[in-house]
């Protein structure tokens, strides 16, 4: 049996749980409720897609999901990007490449006809991979917060 790439199913929750807090190690108290709440709402404009390892594990995701608007984006909705990991010992082998055709191949499923994600400004290798799977650079910007108290 070789790697294969499918939707998430509940019996991967702890393996997809290991993967959003390596990805989001920032937002490691929400995952597990994340994920409760996905597989109970069962959500037709969102889609979890993972690598599946000949052992059953896990080995990378990606989230997708529709958004109204996303920049540079010409129609609405659109499918976006929401997520993408793949493990250490899987990197630079072609697993991001595959799970973001699986992204696109459910994004024109639903309708799509474009496909947004985002990476922070200083995360030069989220960058370098967007542009290698075929993204193009639309706008930079800054996002400012401020407390009304």
């Amino acid at each position: 049996m070789t790697h294969l790439i499918r939707p998430v199913q509940p019996s991967d929750h702890a393996e997809w749980l290991r993967l959003r807090n390596a990805l989001w190690p920032h937002e490691v108290a929400e995952h597990d409720a994340a994920i409760t709440d996905f597989f109970a709402a069962a959500p037709t404009n969102l889609t979890t897609l993972v690598i599946e390892r000949p052992d059953g594990t896990l080995g990378g995701f990606a989230e997708v999901g529709q958004r109204p608007y996303a920049e540079g984006c010409h129609t609405s909705p659109v499918g976006f990007l929401e997520g993408l990991y793949v493990d250490a010992d899987l990197r630079r082998l072609g697993w991001a490449r595959r799970l973001v055709a699986a992204a696109e191949d459910w994004a024109r499923q639903q309708g799509y006809t474009e496909m947004g994600s985002d990476c922070e400004l200083e995360n030069r290798d989220s960058l370098a991979m967007h542009l290698a799977l075929g993204f193009d650079e639309v706008e930079r910007i800054i996002c400012f917060r401020k407390a009304l108290t």
